[in-house]
Order: structure tokens, then C-alpha cells, then sequence
């Protein structure tokens, strides 16, 4: 043990009674409206806060923190860093790494900071991380300089920044977070205050005390021994059902029970609500299931949740702090710490296996990845190790033909290689397609189901108001600004995770490193959106003005079901194959690929037959709006409404492009 901790062990407890108002108050020793004061120690005797607190800190304290290093592809595991070792092993010689990050939340949770001591070896190494207590460190500006200062057996020593390991909670100077029970003191001052009178109350019996009337006029010094001799045999819970016996003439006489006390214990139960906001917290995790919610119908939402907006936020703000102070200048961004938290974000058992089910089929993991995982031993004998693709379920190594450039002359003409090429990119991208298929469908349904329930409340409610249609017009005004956001919301996320794997897949088939596909899905997002409301609106404003009066009831009641019905699966058959056009026509125009080629697949319709071979440049159109399609025979020719960048030409349409 080293540095300024080896001298915290002679230290004495500290003392307030002496200490200045400002102190005083600053440490929570001075009493709230209410009466009682709040400090750290009457603040974790709250049960609520006690729980939110140890229900947070021990969830990030069983988190596994590992150390990755940085490689051209991807990452791997830094096991030998010295870093790794101090937060997997040991931290100090005194605590286990659940140890140290525990009482490290802890004290962020409730006094707005944490700091730890960093101990170097004579390489400059930190070799050891000493929590030191919040209530006696800090940090300030001097001469332009930012240094931290501890209190040791009542000296203030002064430390560099780069021997504090600091996490601030939220404040804003940019130098330490708010003391969170300092800022919430009228609050928990009420939580314990409601804590008193309670146990005041239950011991006068549950109910407020009765008079006696004596018939005479009894002194002072009869009355104080009247009232000692009722008292200590019927004041408490224990004795609250003994017999009374009166005498000389006395009688009893209760009084009701006040709502404003009989009511105390909903003041009890609403102040866990206030413990549950102060620490973003459910309440039903502080054990308040009447009225909680679990933000979903499954556990499985539920702890998603709970990681998402109250665990990962710590997470990110621990993970920013030690990826800077405990690396030196030459390896920050080359290292770093994460979090896995992936236990938690995946939720409920059975959804962790349709995930593993879904990344096992796609290829992004084989069976001894899922094995580890899942805490389990590899298969034997290399068997797990495999990679598998969606439908056929074939090994990676077979759909994946040898290059046709290896192959020796003259087994394949030039022609045929470039086809086979086509051919197996081809098959990958359907394939990829029709793994995102359902859950483009459920997203759908999603925001359709929205639209259809707020629709029907809106018949309703014209067919009970006077003009049915300008009723439904000014509803269509007000609805549909917010169901295109979300749309949107609903939708992002999924055409981020196909249109990610399209254009990684598009870059890797004419050999270009992937970019960023974020602002392409942000414009193909809007654009998606914009296209669902433009469709609605067009819709029911055509239904409104083209449909009598007396059936306008009737015949949106019959649009909505059909909605409801078909629409999903037809917005998630055209959407996936739009995302995929369009995502690798963004990648190949990226990469610098000069051209384009429509290919129908061997099912197209003569339309689509009679488009494959067209070639185009990359940031062309194959239609221009008006362009006529005439296949000739009995198939009715297709006149462009607008420009077409890549499939689909048509609903059903199953064509694709390839780079030319």
C-alpha cells in the first residue's frame, strides 16, 4: 500500500458538532422543513433508497469488465494488460473486483461522485485502485489547473489528475456531480419524517389517543397520575385490547381518526415513488408492485429497459473515465474497457435463445461461440465450430465457391466466372432479405395497428358528430404529422440492421472497405415514412370525396380492417427489398463502382424479363418518370410515375442489381 492511503488508517471519525453552519449543512446535519435531518447514513436507513441503491450498484458490480485491444478487423481480448489483471483480479490487495465497483456506484449514487487513488509501479503501471471516501474529497481549479484533494487525518493533501480515478454524476461545472442526497433532502426529509410518525402511530396502538372525563375536578399532580397509570397500561400495539377498568366515575371517550392520518401510510407509499425517480428506477424493483410498471407485457422488456435507460448510462460514464486515466497518451484508442452487458440487454431466457437462434442461422456466430455464450464447454473434436446461412443451413465453406480467378484455364470462360460471382452475391443478399422479412412485418404491424385503432376512434367519433367527412379531414391533419415520426421511430432501427448487412455484404463483393451507412438510412427512414402517410392520406381523402354520406361509416370500417389484415406483410415484402436495392446502390456509388445492371430473377414477371441486362451509371436510373416498359404479348405495358433507381419495379417485384 502506497501514496496517501497508507495514512488513512490512522484516521479518526469526524465530528460535527463544532463544525461551521456551512458544514454543517453541506453534510446534511441540519433539519428539513419537516423537522429531521437527512445525511447519508438517515438516507440509506430509508428501505427504498437502500434498495435502488444496492439493486443498481450490485447489478454494474456483476458485470464483467474486460480490456479489448483495438486490430485492423475487429478486437480481441488484451488478457496480458496490465489493466485487465487490475480490474479482473484484484484492484487492491483489500477488495474483489465486485467489491470495488460496488462501493464505487455507490458512492456516485448517492454523493454525485466516486474517486479511487491510482497506484503506479516505477514503469508508470497503475498497479492498484484505492476507493477514497466522497465526503472528504474533491475537486477545484488552481492557476488554471485542475487538482483533487483529499482530507487525511485532518490535513488536505492535493493530488494530480492523473492519480484520480473520478467519476462525476450529473452536474454543471464539468468538474464534480451534484450530491444527490443534498439536492433531494426535502424529499427524503419527508420519507423519513412519514417513517416517524408511523412508528409514533402503531405505538400509541394504530389510532389517536380518546379523553377520559372524570365527573369531578381532579388537581394537576391527580391528572398527571391518572394519565401515567392509562398510558402504561394501554398505550402500544401489545396492549391495546387489554380490558379497561374505570373508576370514580370516569368514562372513556375515543376520538375518530383524522383522513389526513389514517391516510399516512399512501404519504409511505408515494415517497417510494420519489426514491424511484431520484435514482431512474422502476418502482416495482423497490418491491412497490401496486401501480408499477414493467414497461411491457414480459419480464424480458422489462430488463431490457432497466439496462438500457437506468444500468448503461452509469456504465458509459465509468467505461469514458477509465478509457482516459488508465491508459497512457501512446495507448488510448488503441485500448479500452467495455462493459459486457449483454446478459441484461438481452432479456427473458427464451428471447436470449431466439436471438442466439437468429445470429446462429445467419452466420454471425457457430455453436461453441454460442456454447461459451451460455457458460458451456465447446463441442468436442472441432465440431462446433462451423458456420451456418439461413434456409439450407449449409456450411459457409460450401455456399461460398472458390474463386473463380484461382480456378485453372480453361474450366470457365470469363463470362461464367463474372455470373458465378453475380450468382453467389445474389443468393447471399436474398438470403439476408428474407431473414429480416418477420421482423420488418412485426414493425410494420406495429405502427399500422396504431394507425387503425386512432382511425376507428376517429369514425366513431364522427359518426356520432355532426360532418362526418370534415370531422375525419381535420382528424387526418392532427394524427398523421405524429404517425410519421412514428413510423420512423418504429422502423429505423430495422432498416439499419438489414441495410448495415446489404452494404457490408455489397463493399466486400467488389472488394472496397465498408463506410457509415447512418446517413443513408436516416434519409431512407424519412422517405419511408413519408411514403406510408402520403399512401394513408391518399387513401381516406380519396374515400371522403368519392364515397355518399350514408356509407362513409361503413366503408372506412371496411379500409381499416383491410389495413389491419394485409398491409404488414405487403409494406415488409416491398420495404426489404427496397432497403436492399437501395443500400447497395449507396455502397457501390461509395466504392466508386461506375455502373449498374438490372437482373430478374428466374420467377420475373415479362416486365421484369424484359429489364434484365439493362446497365446504367451508378447514379443513374434505369426508368425516368414516364419511361414505358412494353414486353409486347398479352402483359400490359408499365409507364413510369416515377424515376427507378433499382428494384422494386412493381409489388411482388423480386429483381435485384448488380455492380457492372
Amino acid at each position: 500500500m502506497s501514496g496517501i492511503i497508507s495514512r488513512m488508517e490512522q484516521r479518526k471519525a469526524a465530528t460535527l458538532k463544532d463544525a461551521p453552519a456551512w458544514l454543517q449543512e453541506a453534510l446534511g446535519a441540519t433539519p428539513t422543513t419537516t423537522g429531521v435531518k437527512v445525511n447519508h447514513n438517515s438516507a440509506m436507513g430509508i428501505t427504498a433508497f437502500w434498495n435502488g441503491v444496492r439493486i443498481i450498484s450490485q447489478t454494474i458490480a456483476m458485470l464483467p469488465l474486460e480490456v479489448f485491444e483495438r486490430q485492423e478487423r475487429g478486437r480481441r481480448l488484451a488478457r496480458e494488460h496490465p489493466v485487465y489483471k487490475l480490474l479482473h483480479l484484484r484492484p487492491n490487495p483489500h477488495m474483489t473486483p465486485y467489491t470495488f465497483k460496488e462501493i464505487r456506484t455507490a458512492h456516485v449514487l448517492t454523493w454525485g461522485n466516486s474517486y479511487a487513488e491510482i497506484e503506479y509501479d516505477k514503469a508508470g503501471r497503475p498497479i492498484a485502485l484505492w476507493p477514497l471516501l466522497p465526503d472528504r474529497t474533491g475537486v477545484e481549479i488552481k492557476d488554471g489547473k485542475k487538482l483533487y484533494w483529499t482530507i487525511v487525518n485532518g490535513i488536505k493533501v492535493w493530488l494530480a489528475p492523473d492519480r484520480v480515478l473520478h467519476v462525476p454524476g450529473l452536474g454543471f461545472d464539468g468538474l464534480q456531480g451534484y450530491n444527490v442526497i443534498r439536492m433531494h433532502r426535502e424529499s427524503l426529509g419527508l420519507t423519513i419524517a412519514a417513517n416517524q410518525y408511523g412508528a409514533q402511530f402503531f405505538g400509541n396502538s394504530g389510532r389517536p389517543s380518546g379523553v377520559l372525563k372524570h365527573p369531578g375536578k381532579p388537581d394537576k399532580e391527580e391528572r398527571k397520575r391518572i394519565r401515567e397509570e392509562w398510558n402504561q397500561m394501554h398505550t402500544g400495539l401489545t396492549k391495546a385490547q387489554r380490558t379497561a377498568v374505570l373508576w370514580g366515575g370516569m368514562e372513556w371517550q375515543a376520538i375518530g381518526i383524522p383522513p389526513e392520518e389514517a391516510q399516512f401510510l399512501e404519504t409511505r407509499s408515494l415517497q417510494i415513488d420519489e426514491v424511484a425517480r431520484i435514482l431512474n428506477i422502476n418502482p416495482i424493483l423497490l418491491q412497490k408492485t401496486e401501480g408499477a410498471t414493467t414497461w411491457g407485457t414480459a419480464i424480458g422488456h422489462f430488463l431490457v429497459a432497466f439496462a438500457k435507460f437506468t444500468i448503461t448510462p452509469w456504465l458509459e460514464r465509468e467505461e469514458d473515465v477509465l478509457n482516459w486515466d488508465l491508459f497512457g497518451p501512446e495507448e488510448r484508442g488503441r485500448f479500452y474497457t467495455k462493459y459486457n452487458a449483454s446478459a441484461l440487454l438481452r432479456g427473458d431466457p427464451k428471447t436470449q435463445a431466439e436471438i442466439l437462434e437468429i445470429e446462429r442461422r445467419n452466420g454471425i456466430i457457430n455453436a461453441d461461440d454460442w456454447l461459451e455464450l451460455t457458460d458451456r464447454n465447446p463441442l468436442p473434436n472441432g465440431l462446433g465450430q462451423s458456420f451456418y446461412m439461413p434456409l439450407n443451413m449449409a456450411p459457409v465453406d460450401q455456399i461460398q465457391e472458390r474463386d473463380p480467378e484461382k480456378l485453372p484455364a480453361p474450366q470457365r470462360s470469363k463470362d461464367n466466372e463474372t455470373r458465378a460471382r453475380e450468382e453467389r452475391a445474389l443468393t447471399i443478399r436474398r438470403r439476408l432479405k428474407y431473414a429480416h422479412r418477420d421482423a420488418f412485418i412485426e414493425g410494420s404491424r406495429r405502427f399500422v395497428r396504431a394507425e387503425v385503432q386512432e382511425l376507428r376512434r376517429a369514425i366513431k367519433r364522427a359518426a356520432e358528430g355532426g360532418s362526418f367527412a370534415n370531422i375525419l379531414n381535420d382528424w387526418i391533419d392532427e394524427f398523421y404529422p405524429g404517425q410519421h415520426k412514428t413510423i420512423y421511430r418504429v422502423m429505423r432501427p430495422l432498416v439499419f440492421a438489414l441495410a448495415s448487412v446489404i452494404a457490408e455484404s455489397a463493399f466486400d463483393e467488389v472488394g472496397a472497405d465498408p463506410e457509415d451507412i447512418g446517413a443513408f438510412v436516416d434519409e431512407y427512414t424519412e422517405n419511408l415514412a413519408r411514403r406510408e402517410v402520403s399512401a394513408s392520406i391518399g387513401q381516406l381523402r380519396t374515400l371522403l370525396q368519392e364515397t355518399v354520406e350514408e356509407e362513409l361509416e361503413e366503408t372506412l370500417r371496411t379500409r381499416s380492417d383491410e389495413w389491419e389484415e394485409t398491409r404488414p406483410e405487403k409494406v415488409a415484402d416491398r420495404e426489404v427489398n427496397r432497403v436492399a436495392a437501395g443500400a447497395a446502390r449507396w455502397a457501390w456509388q461509395t466504392a466508386g463502382v461506375p455502373a449498374l445492371v438490372w437482373r430478374a430473377n428466374k420467377d420475373a414477371c415479362p416486365i421484369c424479363q424484359e429489364m434484365d441486362g439493362m446497365r446504367i451509371p451508378t447514379k443513374g436510373y434505369f426508368l425516368n418518370e414516364g419511361d414505358l416498359v412494353n414486353p409486347g404479348g398479352s402483359v400490359s405495358p408499365l409507364t413510369a410515375s416515377q424515376p427507378i433507381g433499382g428494384p422494386p419495379l412493381h409489388d411482388g417485384c423480386q429483381c435485384d442489381i448488380v455492380p457492372g
